[in-house]
């Protein structure tokens, strides 16, 4: 009997060794952390980043003086697949996609169109939806090489952290490649893709450096629609953009008079923006209705509390009209409404008939209040 519960115990312990005979150490893997998709002469150029976790665990118990080690890798082929496959020949150590934090596509690969690079990412069984997406008219390289502050990993910027910025102020809502992917694929759909870009003039080490700090920031978007994207727009040209996508919490908007003047400036949380679509035989318009609330930040003069509520009123309906309006000289959908007519029962293949002018959109009202009373000052 002893003899049979020996033999039961041994083979148990050779069942649990064997799930650790192939077990690797953190050190013996290459973790991609972000991915970078480029498009020139007819041949795809991937980008990929790698960083040691083990220093990056380290550094999460204090600043240090010492950059972390990051490893930018570039490979080139006719497919995706070619490129991955020519990166692997030079990557000394077993690859692992499962840990990608962040994607950037170029310009020139939202022009040519993502689908097949999409495609050919989803075919990787360590693939997640989950990376943050952006664009960029620079150099893919160059911003993935950047560090945060005191030498801190990118991990630490808004390539991987958007969404703690855009909590803080909100403008350009960051976007996870599922929700991207599966609003570009939707018939009629634009995906509003934000545009990352590199800043030199605002940051530096100390006032005795010359060279200044290069950081990260989101300086615009690119509309996606059928996974291409043929135009770019700068972050003042979309500032309507705050009021009508659904995660805006907390953003700032400036208290300006007929004649442009700044008078000061109202905190708004929460937008809400609701779209109403009066459709007819191949013609419609829309209305937008938008409530908020806020509160007073920054005041110049005396004004009344009446008068700051409609000074604002004024400028959101100013903001999402223009905002609208550049969409259209530029014929791309920004507010995403003939994505909104295939959901009030319009075709996909009748959505080219309705086709986007000013004069589509009708009425914005807009139901704002103060949070507190009286005279501010």
């Amino acid at each position: 009997m002893r003899l049979v519960k020996t033999c039961i115990l041994l083979i148990v312990l050779l069942i649990i060794l064997t799930g650790c005979w192939d077990e690797r150490q953190i050190s013996e893997v290459n973790y991609i952390t972000t991915l970078g998709i480029d498009y020139q002469e007819d041949n795809y150029i991937i980008y990929v980043q790698m960083l040691d976790f083990s220093n990056v665990a380290k550094q999460e118990s204090g600043k240090t003086s010492e950059r972390t080690p990051l490893y930018i890798g570039k490979a080139t082929g006719k497919t995706i697949n070619d490129a991955v496959n020519n990166l692997y020949r030079t990557s000394q150590q077993v690859v692992n996609w499962a840990h990608i934090g962040a994607i950037i596509y170029s310009d020139a690969i939202l022009e040519k169109g993502v689908t097949d690079a999409e495609q050919s990412l989803r075919k990787n069984g360590q693939f997640r939806y989950t990376p943050w997406m952006f664009g960029t008219k620079e150099s893919v390289e160059e911003i993935m090489s950047l560090s945060g502050f005191y030498q801190l990993p990118p991990v630490y910027t808004i390539l991987y952290k958007p969404l703690d910025m855009f909590n803080e102020y909100s403008y350009i809502a960051p976007l996870r490649m599922h929700k991207f992917v599966s609003i570009y694929k939707e018939p009629g759909g634009t995906a509003i893709l934000p545009s990352i870009s590199i800043n030199d003039k605002s940051w530096k080490e100390s006032k005795e450096d010359i060279k200044p700090k290069q950081t990260l920031e989101i300086n615009g978007v690119f509309p996606v629609n059928d996974g291409k994207s043929k135009e770019w727009l700068s972050f003042k040209e979309v500032p309507g953009l705050r009021w009508t996508q659904e995660d805006t919490n907390n953003t700032t908007i400036d208290i300006l008079t007929e004649d442009n003047v700044k008078k000061g400036s109202v905190r708004i949380l929460e937008p809400t923006a609701k779209f109403i679509i009066k459709r007819g035989n191949k013609n419609f318009q829309f209305n937008i209705q938008l409530k908020a609330s806020g509160s007073v930040t920054d005041l110049e003069e005396q004004l009344p509390m009446k008068e700051i509520e409609n000074l604002v009123r004024q400028q959101m309906k100013k903001e999402i009209r223009e905002t609208y309006e550049i969409g259209v000289e530029k014929g791309v959908d920004l507010y995403n409404i003939k994505n909104k007519l295939f959901h009030d029962r319009v075709k996909p293949d009748q959505l080219q008939n309705y086709s986007l002018t000013k004069e589509k959109l009708n009425r914005i009202t807009v139901d704002f209040h103060l949070e507190t009373e009286g005279v501010y000052e």
